[in-house]
């Protein structure tokens, strides 16, 4: 059962007290919002509210997980109407500030691949399991976010291979498309008509898509000695054919794709963990590389057998033609451990700038709002507060949104690596990618999956 947690004065929930900044409604961003169309995945730019104290403006919990029982909770997305989460086989949305419901969908069955990607106006898409189906993962379906109306549905023509792995869904401007081991298609996102289909190719599976500006598959390939090869292809989105090709060296086992437009990839090349970061030219031409020297720098990426998302990195950001990456903890004592945000120049793979979090801080990058980069800290040692900050590349300065705490019970959504992230509308919002019930004197305890806080000025 979903429980909705109120919004104002919960138990003392951010408190932090903070003074407005006045001459600077726009982050201290002077690069203005690009027009985009209401198909367009949105790039929206913050307004820096005017006072620094943050409060609870939506949260989510499910009373319904047993005790011991794991429960996937895939998909967090935010509009400035509604908080939307995935909970297993359902969407569940709250009002933000008034903490109402807004509205739950149940699916047909789990939800088994998504998208962070949002249009302009506000609609995203899901592939969930078909019950009657024997739990075939083949369910397309595009919803409106703030009234959670499902706007269309089709059937993926994907069967379960050796491999085991899911398709994956992304979205480009007006297409919707969806990879699988054997094949991928776009769909209309207007319509949910098909617009084209691949057939697999010989030697190769189709390993993913990544979205948003650009679309870019990935292929994973073998010789003909049956060596593993990646190949990394530009799709045009409308008509599904190949715009350019990209073949990454032999030597590279895991491989990601962190940005499309420009186009950036993550790789391990000869390790398990992500070792340098690679930029493409807009022909797809190999341009720069970036080496994060053994540890030194972090980038967690899921490399899960069944979850097929390509696009799946945590704590990196591209933007400007630079991308924001952290560095690894800095350990004095057991409780004192802070890092840096560092960029790196797409063209060149120098560093550029770098932020610093402070002592017994941590920050993690976000996303780009217009030239400025969206950060949040966390304090380590349970007295510093969380932040949601903006970052200037261009000067290295910083300026806060604002401060906010977060209950114990609620910690474990903030951590990056298992969580979703999400700055919408001046809000930053967190939610759970799955959830252990847990039991208090027998008795199962509500869980936390998502929320949200913003300006309480």
């Amino acid at each position: 059962m979903l429980a909705l947690v109120a919004v104002a004065g919960a138990g003392g929930w951010f408190l932090i007290a903070g003074s407005p900044d006045s001459g600077d409604p726009g982050v201290g961003n002077k690069a203005a919002a690009v027009q985009q169309a209401p198909e367009d995945i949105r790039e929206t730019v913050e307004k820096r509210p005017r006072g620094t104290a943050g409060h609870l403006v939506a949260s989510i919990q499910d009373r319904g997980v047993k005790p011991n029982q794991h429960q996937d909770t895939p998909g967090t997305w935010a509009t400035d109407k509604v908080l939307v989460k995935g909970n297993d086989d359902a969407l569940d949305a709250v009002e933000v500030n008034s903490g109402d419901e807004a509205w739950s969908q149940d699916l047909a069955g789990s939800i088994c691949a998504w998208t962070n990607h949002v249009t302009v106006d506000g609609r995203t898409a899901i592939v969930f399991k078909d019950k009657e189906k024997d739990g075939t993962c083949n369910q397309l379906a595009l919803f409106d976010l703030d009234s959670g109306k499902k706007l269309w549905q089709v059937v993926i023509p994907w069967k379960e291979s050796a491999l085991g792995n899911f398709p994956d869904v992304t979205m480009t401007k007006g297409v919707v498309s969806s990879a699988w081991a054997r094949g991928s298609a776009g769909y209309d996102m207007k319509s949910g008509k098909r617009l084209w289909e691949r057939k697999g190719i010989t030697h190769c599976r189709e390993g993913g898509f990544a979205g948003g500006k650009a679309l870019l598959l990935r292929l994973d390939c073998a010789t003909s000695d049956y060596e593993p090869i990646t190949k990394i292809v530009k799709l045009d989105p409308r008509t599904g054919k190949e715009k350019w090709r990209y073949d990454v060296a032999e030597s590279i086992g895991l491989v990601f794709i962190i940005s499309s437009e420009p186009a950036v990839l993550a790789v391990a090349a000869g390790e398990d963990d992500i070792s340098d970061l690679i930029s493409l030219d807009e022909g797809g031409k190999y341009r720069a590389t970036v080496r994060l020297d053994g540890g030194h720098y972090e980038v967690d990426c899921d490399s899960g057998v069944t979850y097929s998302a390509v696009d799946d990195c945590s704590d990196i950001v591209v933007g400007g033609d630079q991308v924001f990456i952290t560095s690894g903890e800095d350990v004095d004592g057991s409780n004192h451990r802070s890092n840096r945000i560092v960029s790196f120049d797409l063209g060149t793979g120098k560093p550029v700038v770098k932020f610093e979090a402070g002592p017994d801080q941590m920050i993690h990058p976000v996303r780009m709002s217009g030239g400025q980069l969206l950060a949040y800290r966390n304090g380590t040692d349970n007295y510093a507060p969380f932040s949601l900050v903006s970052l200037d590349p261009r000067t290295g300065k910083e300026k806060v949104f604002f401060y906010f705490t977060v209950l114990n019970e609620a910690m474990p959504l903030t951590y990056t690596k298992f969580s979703d992230v999400v700055v919408e509308n001046g809000r930053i919002f967190f939610g759970s990618d799955m959830v252990q019930g847990e039991a208090i004197k027998g008795k199962p305890v509500p869980e936390w999956l998502a929320f949200g806080v913003g300006s309480a000025g």
